[in-house]
């Protein structure tokens, strides 16, 4: 395989594309992914590539288009722990199949009979309309004829060898209308697969900066709020409070701080500590823990220095220092509105489950799918959030859930310039769009008032 770096902006995130077949960077010449370097990856006449590329990134994403699905399954064991969120689109597994792939009298016959012109026609029928043709050869991809013979009869061999698939995949995009993968055997693979599929109204060529802006958390933008945040936060989070609160209780209820009481050397994370909420908390209801706290931007909350020896503060992305923790290192995580951020809540759940001793505590809330629902039907941004069904289920793969809550909390203000002044102090406005455009959009509801609806959930889970 070959890869080449067409987009840099000094991050220490990488999205990897895993192009199609016969395709190169060109293809991708106008993709951003704000916050994320972007790698390009193609022509897999060979599976192997030289991993150091990615040596410099503590979190690597992949966006896997087509023939790039099969390749990204099958070769990148080698950087599992630093991947958090997979993301296929238009392809599967399975890239020969009648049932699962491209039905192999397709496939043979394109090898068979593949010519500039044949070629040109596959281009064709690759966009759903003639305005996505015209996009697509805006810049084509340039590359000798014999060598994309030489890739798809590469990729014809060495399916025989049916080397299994090291990816876990979060969701798969597919075309209504791919007359390439054809959409019922995406829909078969992936639904044998348990992996979430949703469906888009194109051909097997998307629109790849949609998908990136809807699947890929800008960290840095969100690092760079919540570091102008700590000020105002605690009198103005009342959502989150509220959360913690109720995490709290729940924990009560369920006798978590009861049974962590029972250890004498108790080590306990916190996730998000952010101004400190959670944490000051902790440090009461449990004495003899030593606490570990972990911030993306926001330093050792207040209040809490005096506790030296037993509390520890680290400034890092918690998505890719968890997977670098040793295992059952801790009796118990908490965290609070803080998962949300995170661009794979699977990955995070399983990394947990690994990193928690037998019989430790994962107490925790995000928000649901609709949050803030009023600033994203404008700007149309919105985080990959997960509804609470789903959210439950995929809890249930890896802990015995004790406890759960999901509910709606409706704030409401004056104007919509003081919806806008409570993301600001709260640092939650790291969502793309125009704030005059929020401002001059924003919904007046029957009582004159400007609403804005979180959608929170809270969970107690337990490993066995």
């Amino acid at each position: 395989m070959k890869h080449a770096l067409i987009s840099s902006c000094g991050s220490d995130r990488v999205l990897l594309v895993f192009a199609g077949w016969a395709m190169d960077p060109n293809v991708f010449s106008d993709l951003r992914c704000h916050g994320y370097d972007i790698m390009v990856i193609w022509d897999y006449t060979t599976l192997h590539i030289d991993w150091s590329c990615v040596a410099d990134y503590s979190e690597v994403c992949i966006l896997a288009w087509s023939m790039g699905v099969y390749a990204a399954s099958h070769s990148t064991h080698a950087i599992d722990y630093k991947i958090t969120r997979c993301v296929a689109v238009g392809g599967t597994t399975e890239p020969i199949h009648d049932l699962d792939g491209i039905p192999e009298a397709t496939f043979y016959a394109t090898l068979e009979n593949l010519s500039e012109r044949s070629l040109a026609k596959f281009f064709r029928r690759m966009s759903a309309t003639a305005a996505d043709h015209a996009r697509f050869m805006a810049n084509p991809p340039d590359r000798p004829l014999d060598e994309v013979r030489a890739e798809l009869q590469a990729i014809a061999d060495s399916t025989f060898f049916n080397v299994p698939a090291g990816i876990r995949w979060d969701l798969a995009y597919i075309g209504r209308d791919d007359r390439i993968f054809p959409m019922r055997n995406q829909l078969h693979a992936w639904h044998a697969a348990d992996v979430e599929t949703r469906i888009l109204d194109c051909g097997h060529y998307p629109d790849f900066n949609a998908l990136t802006a809807a699947n890929f958390v800008d960290k840095h933008r969100m690092q760079e709020r919540f570091a102008g945040a700590p000020a105002t936060y605690d009198a103005h989070a009342t959502v989150q409070r509220e959360v913690i609160d109720r995490l709290v209780e729940d924990a009560a209820d369920f006798w978590v701080f009861k049974d962590l009481a029972r250890h004498p050397y108790l080590s306990v994370l916190e996730i998000g500590s952010g101004s400190g909420l959670m944490s000051r908390r902790l440090a009461s209801l449990l004495p003899q823990a030593t606490l570990t706290l972990w911030d993306i931007s926001a330093p050792m909350p207040r209040g809490l220095d005096t506790a030296a020896g037993r509390i520890h503060h680290r400034l890092c992305d918690a998505e890719s220092e968890i997977r670098t923790t040793p295992s059952n290192s801790f009796q118990a995580i908490f965290s609070a509105s803080t998962m949300q951020w995170f661009n794979s809540p699977r990955s995070f759940l399983e990394e947990c489950r690994r990193v928690l001793k037998p019989g430790g505590w994962l107490v925790i809330s995000t928000f649901t799918r609709g949050n803030m629902r009023q600033i994203t039907d404008i700007t149309g941004s919105t985080l990959p959030l997960l509804t609470p069904e789903a959210m439950l289920e995929m809890s249930r793969e890896y802990f015995r859930v004790e406890c759960h809550h999901a509910w709606e909390r409706d704030l409401d203000f004056d104007t919509p310039v003081e919806v806008l002044r409570h993301l600001r102090q709260t640092g939650v406005n790291s969502l793309e769009g125009s704030g005059f455009d929020v401002v001059r959009r924003y919904p007046m509801m029957l009582d004159g008032r400007y609403h804005l609806t979180y959608t929170p959930m809270t969970l107690i889970l337990q490993k066995q």
